[in-house]
């Protein structure tokens, strides 16, 4: 017993415990902001791999459908799906990335990716314009409004790649 009570004399409270408990709490503290840092990182990285993945799959089916009607090869398929089942897909994704998006994405990527989709809308608006009755007009119709969605996708998806690249650090 008298060794115990020599040894908790001999304690120095500062340099024997608070000492390695601050920087315990200091270490803890370092490695909580990193993890949180890398965690926010890939969820934005996540997000802007589904809209670029999105963007793309709105241009194959331009490439696929305009290629379709103007009798030209196809691979009439991505990803095991035919390229009419992904294009609501890629079309709602995008929809929900220009509405919640800004919670995770840069502004300039969501303004930039509210043109693209305004855009699309607007090209579709037209090329309900212009439906007609007759069927062969019709598939004309839809190869022109495919190669002008495809054409759309081109346009924004250089400038949204930039964007997304720059807010990543890459």
């Amino acid at each position: 017993m008298p060794d115990f009570l020599a040894q908790l004399n001999s304690i120095n409270l500062f340099k024997d415990i608070f000492v390695p408990a601050a920087a315990a709490l200091a270490a803890l503290a370092l490695a909580t902001r990193k993890f949180r840092r890398e965690r926010l990182w890939q969820e934005k990285y996540a997000a802007y791999q589904r809209v670029l993945e999105s963007i793309e799959a709105i241009r194959y089916w331009g490439d696929e459908t305009s290629s379709q009607v103007h009798m030209l090869p196809t691979v009439g398929w991505l990803n095991g799906k035919n390229a009419n089942d992904f294009y609501a897909e890629a079309k709602r994704e995008i929809a929900k990335q220009t509405s919640i998006g800004i919670v995770l994405l840069a502004q300039a990527f969501v303004t930039e990716l509210r043109a693209f989709q305004t855009e699309l809308f607007r090209q579709t608006y037209d090329a309900s314009e212009e439906y007609s009755e007759d069927e062969r007009e019709a598939h004309w119709a839809l190869g022109d409004h495919a190669s002008k969605v495809r054409d759309i996708a081109d346009k924004y998806l250089p400038s949204l790649i930039e964007l997304a690249r720059s807010d990543l650090g890459a």
